[in-house]
């Protein structure tokens, strides 16, 4: 495995050569809402433990990530996010030189893999490029080549992309611990929502009594985490398009209650 995931992250940040491939600006026409997939709140688990929070700016289409401490918070990541086959696709700007870089996430299974390694990924694209590849994708290449704009094509590039987030440790995702949601000592049970349809296609809707702050979790039978949410609302849908046709748990709590639990069936 490589170096602990916090050391990567502190390496990137801090890195003093730029990657020499950089892509026009992408544009990402529907950006995702990566809370949605990973949960508001969360904590990524191997040699090191990293316990993030997430929001989403339905404006911009930024997904911000920060790092949270015992008592404080600092911006990690801002980014655009889209999905294509089967890899979450990060956007982020660069401001200085211009143009963007993307970098590819792969998260299935309640595990996660290469968020964050913009620097290495595109490092390894200018590599790549120096080495003769896409080069169909090349628009301008500077006489030293220390600067290369790359146009961004997701087809052609996939297979490059596909094989990025295996180079880095793969971490357990797990919803962070949030005190306002420990039951209380005689505490009713969460009520039971609805769950419609079921089975599921494409996506599932949960109804509940009423608005109020839920956190809801999906696992398999075997007690894996494969999808966390956040929602004050009465009822919320999700997506069933990355689950393999199985049976599933829902576990739904809400502030001060007790959890509640429903199965949902996923059938193709």
């Amino acid at each position: 495995m490589r170096t602990a995931f916090l050391l990567i992250l502190l390496s990137l940040l801090t890195a003093c050569e730029e990657p020499a491939a950089r892509f026009d600006e992408v544009v990402v026409a529907r950006p995702l809402n990566l809370a949605q997939v990973l949960g508001p709140r969360g904590m990524l688990l191997a040699e090191d433990t990293i316990q993030f929070g997430l929001t989403y700016d339905a404006q911009t289409g930024l997904n911000t990530f920060s790092i949270e401490h015992d008592s404080s918070r600092e911006e990690w990541l801002s980014a655009q996010a889209f999905r294509y086959r089967g890899l979450y696709y990060l956007v982020t700007a660069r401001p200085n030189s211009g143009g963007s870089w993307v970098h590819a996430v792969r998260i299935r299974r309640g595990l996660v893999q290469g968020l964050n390694t913009g620097h290495a990924q595109m490092q390894d694209l200018s590599g790549a490029i120096e080495g003769g590849r896409f080069a169909q994708l090349v628009r301008f290449r500077s006489f030293s080549g220390d600067s290369v704009r790359v146009r961004f094509d997701k087809r052609q590039l996939h297979s490059f992309y596909a094989a990025m987030p295996d180079s880095f440790p793969a971490y357990r995702l797990r919803p962070a611990v949030d005190a306002r949601a420990v039951p209380l000592a005689g505490a009713q049970p969460t009520a039971a929502p609805e769950l419609y349809p079921n089975p599921a296609t494409t996506e599932t809707t949960l109804r509940f009594s009423g608005p109020a702050h839920r956190q809801i979790q999906v696992l398999d039978l075997q007690g894996r985490l494969v999808g966390a949410f956040s929602t004050a609302a009465a009822s919320f849908t999700f997506s069933t398009t990355n689950l393999p046709s199985a049976t599933y748990l829902v576990r739904v709590e809400s502030v001060g209650g007790r959890p509640a639990s429903c199965r949902l069936v996923v059938a193709r």
